[in-house]
């Protein structure tokens, strides 16, 4: 059944002290859960109700319905149905339920939203047996309650969301108790718990993780940059947790207070508590609390942190004492246990997925409170992607931008954020002046800090994407004690998985903003973070003719952003030998990972930026060599005449200097241009074997022949191919190489099925496939699945041909290579018209000729895509009645081709 939208009542329910249950009687829960399950099920679908999905433990329900006395009738349908089973678990199954009315926000098949967090919070407050409703349900069915059901007013009760206060009603069913001790609300224990204007959004492991560390250790730390959200958290932790504080849960601000004397003060005027003049103040607090059972949550703790080791005397003396601080700087004091919160969740790798970020839901939620009605439009989603990636989830700079919908729209708020933080602040008069834009949260953090955490934290500021300690040693001076002490000011993160460091982008650029008001020293750290980076991608590259490709690969992907910078930072102070050491590196970290849509720039940015003119003869082959790396992506992305003069022209540049690494890469970016342009590069592979043999090695020339066995291939020399292939073979295989390895076995499956040898094909292209994931290798993977699926096809095996074409599709579209995807195209029609759907072969044969691209043809074929696709349409004509053919050439031609690719990936997927 669909799940309702609209307004709809919820019901949470869950079984009382299932916990237990299962650690005292295992099997017999088993079976009672079972019967619970029925139970409930039976009465669900009596009363139209939907099932959800359990929330929480096992044994919890959530179910929805379309109208609210159906919900009704259903929980009081549950209770007379458990209350009537004889149990065989120690103690009687008893459930407790909830029924809250609201809006429902459906969204990728589950609920989200108020109304549902209210729902939930509702039954937290109920015991077993007992159910609970809000008002706005209570409003909808007090007039026509089902026979034998009455309602008792409960009063109005703070729930742990500290929204709004709710009035909880009591259903009552005839038959059974009605008598339950008081509900366990905030109302249950003293506590001065404010109460929070907004829900808290997202945090569900942060929370989660609270709970689990709020049971083992007395002094937890929140630790967080400001604007983290570090106090919403704590407070609803410790509103979470209440009941289990029968003296109370307070919160205390520190955020006004001087100085450490002050905390003492501040703890006792929060309980109450009168301190006299004649005895220490520290020794009357903790007597007090000796005995009692008491949650604190001290908030904002950074500015008094040398008055720690009175918390610790607190903790000593009140055994049942507990603490949660919030601070941007570690207390430091035996017992601390620390919770590091970042940014929320963004989604930033796929805009078409971010509403499901919990950034998101929080930057729409502010929203429409500040432009009610506002609808989001799909156009909306990118720019929304890049607010919450600029603002890097931080829950109060996405306050802040969401704010500013009242006078600009999304788009306009992300370009903004995007030239300025500036857009990042508030005039509204109830927020403190620390929160009022980021640039006051970042003030305040800064003062804070003394001399030498400011002059290491600036220079730290220059690295992108994190950093590694030797890198933080080297580019700013830092220490393993330094990096210690801003990890515990919150302003840098360790990594959990690596030896990495990162820092919030915000809080970086801030510190940058710091280090170039001192532009000579601004300048030196850039020049020793570019050198940095150059020698290690230098140190990197060194790994590529081995075995540790995939570590190569790796060094490089962890500092991609250093390194990127690094490369331009070189490229506009002339340092020459940087550029070289990096671009070689780079250009096979991008060709690896199939980066061509995004490598084409970005080597077209540093050729513009590498002067034409110049006339040492270094110079000339650095900016040769960049033309040549430059040409292999143009190659890939149909600009293969234009990158067959350019490559031709850098490797010319290349003969006459002394970099043989470098004119052997070029020599191959020729050689690919060349067979993309449909001309034969058999000179070009047989100077680069020759180049190979005098390279320091045996890898040069093993993996040069297999670009001299493609084009002995391509000439027809289906023998030379396969021997130049075994060969090189043979020597990568020996060096447990990857790259290279996986596009021979690829090539050799290709030979041997133009061969007619199909088992022999499909082992080989198998091992390809095997060899290319384990690096990455997208391109040689894709080569291989092509061939794959048309092994498959010709062998008549149509359901595996069909899954390689689909994930070849996928891959293709991935790397941008839309001459690949038309090849794929055309291989998924004949699997279409093999299968009997003559049809759908002839609109994806139409959608092909329709895109202007398939006048060029692949590298093996020597008739253009066109061709082949309109000799298929042409045969398969006479397979379809004259309406039908005309109907599907017609909609194959109207199909936008991104549609017709999309609808098949969603096929994919499936």
């Amino acid at each position: 059944m669909d799940l309702p939208d609209g307004v709809v009542t919820f019901l949470f329910t869950d079984i009382e002290g299932s916990t237990r249950l299962w650690e005292d009687a295992p099997d017999a829960m088993m079976d009672a859960l079972r019967l619970h399950d029925e139970k409930v099920d039976v009465a669900v679908d009596k009363h139209h109700g939907v099932s959800v999905k359990p929330r929480g433990e096992g044994d919890s329900r959530f179910v929805v319905f379309r109208g609210a006395d159906d919900a009704v009738a259903a929980a009081a349908e549950i209770q007379r149905q458990l209350d009537s089973v004889e149990w065989s678990t120690p103690r009687p199954l008893r459930v407790r339920a909830s029924l809250h009315t609201g809006l429902a926000e459906l969204e990728t098949g589950d609920y989200y939203g108020s109304a549902v967090n209210r729902a939930a919070r509702l039954r937290a407050i109920a015991h077993g047996g007992q159910t609970v409703l809000s008002g706005a349900t209570f409003e909808l069915v007090q007039d026509r309650l089902p026979t034998g059901v009455t309602m008792t007013d409960m009063g109005r009760h703070r729930l742990k969301d500290l929204t709004r206060p709710e009035h909880v009603y009591q259903l009552n069913v005839v038959g059974l108790d009605q008598a339950f001790p008081p509900l366990l609300s905030l109302d249950a224990v003293p506590n001065n718990i404010p109460e929070q204007l907004t829900e808290l959004i997202g945090r569900e492991d942060e929370l989660a993780e609270v709970a689990r560390l709020l049971k083992k250790v007395r002094l937890l730390t929140i630790l967080g940059p400001g604007g983290t959200g570090k106090t919403r958290l704590a407070i609803q932790g410790a509103s979470d947790h209440s009941s289990e504080y029968r003296d109370g849960v307070f919160f205390v601000p520190l955020a006004d207070i001087s100085s450490s004397d002050a905390i003492v003060q501040m703890v006792a005027d929060t309980l109450g508590v009168a301190l006299s003049s004649g005895d220490d103040p520290l020794d009357q607090l903790t007597g007090y609390l000796k005995s009692r059972r008491i949650l604190f949550v001290l908030d904002n703790f950074e500015h008094v942190t040398d008055g720690a080791s009175i918390v610790s005397e607190i903790l000593k003396t009140a055994p049942e004492v507990n603490v949660i601080a919030t601070s941007r700087a570690k207390l430091n004091v035996e017992g601390e246990t620390i919770l590091t919160l970042g940014g929320l969740d963004t989604a930033s790798d796929n805009p078409k997925e971010v509403l499901q970020a919990s950034a998101a839901r929080l930057f729409l939620n502010a929203a429409e409170r500040s432009r009610p009605g506002i609808a989001l439009q799909t156009e909306d989603l990118e720019p929304l992607s890049r607010i919450l990636d600029l603002t890097g989830g931080l829950p109060l700079a996405i306050l802040l931008a969401a704010a500013w919908i009242q006078v600009l729209s999304i788009s306009q708020i992300a370009k903004e954020l995007a030239s300025s933080l500036d857009i990042l602040q508030t005039s509204m008069s109830d927020v403190p002046d620390r929160h009022r834009s980021m640039q006051a949260v970042f003030d305040y953090t800064w003062q804070q800090l003394g001399d030498r955490e400011k002059s290491v934290f600036s220079a730290l500021s220059v690295f992108r994407g994190g950093f590694t300690r030797d890198a933080a040693a080297a580019v700013a001076d830092a220490s393993l004690l330094d990096l210690a002490n801003l990890s515990g000011r919150s302003l840098i993160t360790p990594s959990d998985e690596s030896e990495r460091h990162k820092v919030h982008e915000l809080i970086r650029q801030y510190a940058e903003s710091e280090l170039e008001k001192d532009p000579e020293r601004h300048e030196a750290v850039l020049d020793s973070h570019a050198a940095f980076f150059s020698e290690l991608a230098h140190e990197a590259f060194a790994l590529w003719s081995s075995a540790d490709q995939p570590r190569m690969l790796g060094i490089l992907e962890d500092d991609l952003e250093n390194i990127r910078s690094a490369w331009r930072s070189h490229v506009s102070t002339g340092g020459r030998d940087g550029v070289r050491k990096i671009s070689i590196p780079l250009f096979l970290l991008y060709e690896v990972r199939g980066w061509y849509q995004s490598g084409a720039p970005l080597f077209g940015e540093v050729l513009v930026a590498l002067h034409p003119d110049v006339k040492d003869g270094d110079d000339v082959a650095l900016r040769a060599l960049v033309t040549a790396l430059h040409a292999w992506f143009l190659s890939l992305l149909g600009q293969a005449d234009s990158a067959r003069l350019q490559a031709a022209v850098a490797v010319e540049e290349l003969r006459g200097g002394k970099d043989d690494e470098a004119l052997w890469i070029g020599l191959q970016c020729l050689s690919l241009s060349l067979a993309y342009a449909g001309d034969d590069w058999s000179e070009v592979a047989e100077e680069g074997l020759a180049l190979g043999e005098r390279m320091d090695g045996p890898f040069w020339k093993a993996a040069m022949k297999h670009w001299r066995a493609g084009a002995a291939s391509n000439a027809g020399e289906l023998d030379l191919g396969g021997r130049l292939l075994t060969e090189g073979r043979e020597v990568l295989e020996q060096l447990d190489e990857h790259w290279y390895l996986g596009a021979n076995l690829g090539h050799h499956g290709t030979i041997a099925a133009r061969q007619g040898d199909f088992e022999e094909a499909l082992e080989l292209y198998n091992r390809s496939v095997e060899r290319s994931r384990e690096i990455g290798h997208l391109r040689s993977l894709q080569l291989s699945l092509t061939g794959l699926g048309v092994a498959n096809l010709e062998i008549g095996d149509f359901h595996a041909a069909e899954a390689a074409l689909l994930e070849d599709l996928a891959v293709a579209e991935r790397m941008g290579l839309v001459r690949e995807v038309l090849q794929v195209l055309i291989q998924l029609a004949r699997v279409r018209s093999a299968t009997g759907r003559p049809g759908e072969a002839v609109e994806l044969l139409a959608a092909v000729i329709a895109k202007p691209m398939s006048s060029n043809q692949t590298v093996w074929e020597t008739r253009s895509l066109k061709e082949i696709a309109t000799e298929a349409v042409t045969e398969l004509e006479s397979s379809l009645d004259v309406d039908e053919f005309s109907s599907r050439n017609e909609a194959g031609t109207a199909k936008p081709y991104h549609v017709a690719v999309k609808e098949l990936l969603d096929q994919h997927l499936v």
